[in-house]
Parts: C-alpha cells; sequence; structure tokens
C-alpha cells in the first residue's frame, strides 16, 4: 500500500511537470524580442515585446479559454497610454501617463439588442 502511494505521488508531479509549458522568445530584426507566456493548459497567456530587458509595446493577455482580458502599452517598461480590461461585461480603460493613472473609465454591457427579425 505505502508502495502504491509513493508511486501515484511520483506519477501526480510527473504529470504536472510534464504540464508545464515554458515561455518562447525570439529575437526579432529590430532587436526586439517578442514574448510569449502560456497557460498549464498550453492556451497563450500574454504576449508582447521586450527591448534592453523592458516591456516595450503592445502586451496582451488571454485567459485559458483564449479569450483576451486585456490590452496594455509599455515604453522602456514604463506603463504609458490606454489599457483595455475585461472582465465578463464590463470594459475597464485606465489611461497612464509617465507610469501612473490619469484616469479610469468602466462601461457595463448591459444593453439588450432589439430585432423585428422573427
Amino acid at each position: 500500500m505505502k508502495t502504491i502511494l509513493i508511486l501515484s505521488v511520483m506519477m501526480l508531479g510527473m504529470i504536472t511537470y510534464a504540464q508545464e509549458v515554458k515561455p518562447k522568445f525570439d529575437q526579432l530584426k529590430d532587436g526586439t524580442i517578442e514574448a510569449t507566456y502560456f497557460h498549464e493548459n498550453g492556451t497563450i497567456a500574454q504576449k508582447g515585446f521586450f527591448m534592453n530587458k523592458k516591456r516595450h509595446g503592445e502586451w496582451t493577455s488571454f485567459d485559458k479559454k483564449g479569450q483576451k482580458t486585456a490590452i496594455a502599452e509599455f515604453e522602456n517598461g514604463q506603463k504609458i497610454g490606454k489599457w483595455f480590461i475585461w472582465n465578463g461585461d464590463k470594459l475597464t480603460e485606465v489611461d497612464y501617463r509617465k507610469n501612473k493613472i490619469a484616469s479610469v473609465n468602466t462601461w457595463i454591457d448591459n444593453t439588450a439588442v432589439a430585432s423585428n427579425k422573427p
């Protein structure tokens, strides 16, 4: 019985390790590095760019089902511009200036669509 328990724990550890998906980094011609991070199920979790080892340009995040959850902008590691975050029926827009939040707006989609088609 003890041997079965030990083997079960070892197998669970091997399965968990096997499901770990390492990030992918691709060097582009302009010197930036395209980074792709993955969820345990293999779907993309985040995708974006590094320049001089700092986040730079657009970064996009996804949930485990592949649905977009956020779009963000970076410049030399600093948060800039408008970020968009989706959470269910809610969209939040965060405006960054000089790496600080300048404004936040949230919209909730609770409108019903009417149609005259039968």
